[in-house]
């Protein structure tokens, strides 16, 4: 196989000494179209739809009739039994992709203490083979995404990657067993940011979670085709954030203001699949998210929405709470209605999901993907947060989506 592989110039150093490298961008085999299943969460739609996408990238496969369908059975009917969703396990996928591509497809899994070897591989799939890696991200054995692109920069014999590229396979704008939303269009995060979010898997199936005893549990995982024998071909990898845009501080104006800037820093504006969808727009105004990565830890980040018009947004840039560095941007497939809910307006209506003798704790804006809840979420589709309090105990939640006023109560 050969992979193509584009050469681009970056200058790094917003604030601070510049340095100059040259980037590669490694790239699938043959373009890869965006492609979504209709079945969501606790079903193999988005891993089907993921593996459509990474056929494509690496053998230029074709969608054909009833593909959703035709490949969950296939998998299903490959040898073993699974907990996974559709009876299709990460081995039993690669080798219906096997079948469908005439190409070697394999699946590896790392422990949960080897997440620099998963990263390595994910960047070698791309970098040695033309094979676009599918990935369940968020931690959630029914939440597939397909890496398109790999940017990385060689700095002696370790690659330095600063963005990675992906689609989601689900069905756009449903979620899967947690709430956290398939969304449409192309992400593309920082280094730093993907290591985050690519995490191992612990939702595998409401029947058994925590799936303690499966294969795949606190795992990492990746699907791809290597040629047989060079799976683990050796490399180090640094996952690394972008460049740092603002000194003393962020704040929301400061993030509206910047975050061109971000872009230009990240390198963003000369990646002509994102720019040239952005490059028109406006940014408006700023909010600050106080969410959790998927392994728990803090993260916050400003979200900045990018709009064609008063209501219509094209896109939304993260940016790092700290130093305004890009940490991520997702395009939109097409142009939306944006109308976001204040914090005024979602405790307004967090209170009309009270009973009598109960009230809110003060609320945040915040994404947290284990957060169990029918609430449509993401990274770029936070929600308002509001504890129920009667008898000074603790006895609900109310969220309320930022994007759309969504109100879901639930317990503690």
């Amino acid at each position: 196989m050969k992979i193509s592989k584009t050469a681009v110039g970056i200058v790094f150093g917003m604030c601070g000494v510049a340095i100059s490298a040259q980037a590669d961008t490694f790239n699938p085999n043959f373009s890869v179209v965006e492609v979504h299943s209709t079945g969501g969460g606790n079903t193999a739609g988005s891993f089907a739809a993921s593996a459509m996408m990474g056929g494509k990238g690496d053998s230029n496969l074709g969608l054909f009739l009833d593909w959703e369908s035709s490949v969950i059975s296939m998998c299903a009917s490959q040898s073993g039994s699974t907990n996974w969703p559709g009876s299709c396990s990460p081995t039993k996928m690669a080798a219906v992709l096997g079948g469908l591509t005439n190409e070697p497809w394999s699946q590896l899994t790392w422990p949960s203490a080897n997440q620099s070897d998963a990263l390595n591989q994910t960047v070698n799939a791309l970098r040695l083979f033309g094979s676009p890696v599918l990935v369940p991200i968020f931690g959630q054995a029914d939440h597939w995404s397909t890496i398109t692109q790999v940017t990385a920069t060689l700095n002696g014999s370790t690659w330095t990657i600063s963005n990675v590229k992906s689609f989601d396979g689900g069905p756009v704008g449903d979620v899967d067993s947690s709430g956290n939303l398939y969304v449409g269009g192309l992400r593309s995060f920082s280094g730093s940011v993907w290591k985050n979010v690519y995490t191992t898997t612990q939702i595998i199936n409401p029947f058994c979670d925590p799936c303690t005893t499966d294969p795949w549990y606190n795992r990492y995982v990746a699907v791809f085709d290597p040629p047989p024998g060079q799976e683990h071909a050796s490399i180090v990898t640094d996952f690394v954030k972008a460049p740092g845009v603002a000194q003393g501080g962020m704040t929301e104006a400061r993030a509206r203001a910047l975050v061109w800037n971000a872009l230009a820093a990240a390198g963003i504006d000369r990646d002509p699949d994102i720019w040239n969808a952005i490059r028109g727009g406006a940014a408006g105004a700023a909010v600050e998210v106080n969410g959790l990565w998927p392994a728990g830890g803090r993260w916050d980040y400003f979200l900045v929405p990018i709009l064609s018009g008063a209501h219509t947004a094209t896109a939304f840039v993260q940016l790092a709470a700290d130093d305004g560095a890009f940490e991520g941007v997702h395009v939109l497939s097409a142009p939306g209605h944006f109308d976001p809910v204040t914090e005024v307006r979602a405790e307004q209506l967090a209170r009309a999901a009270l009973q009598k003798g109960e009230s809110l704790t003060p609320g945040i804006l915040t994404w947290d993907p284990r957060s169990n809840t029918t609430l449509a979420k993401a990274p770029t589709f936070p929600y308002y947060e509001f504890g129920v309090i009667a008898a000074d105990k603790a006895v609900g939640v109310v969220r309320v989506s930022f994007h759309q006023g969504t109100v879901v109560r639930s317990a503690p």
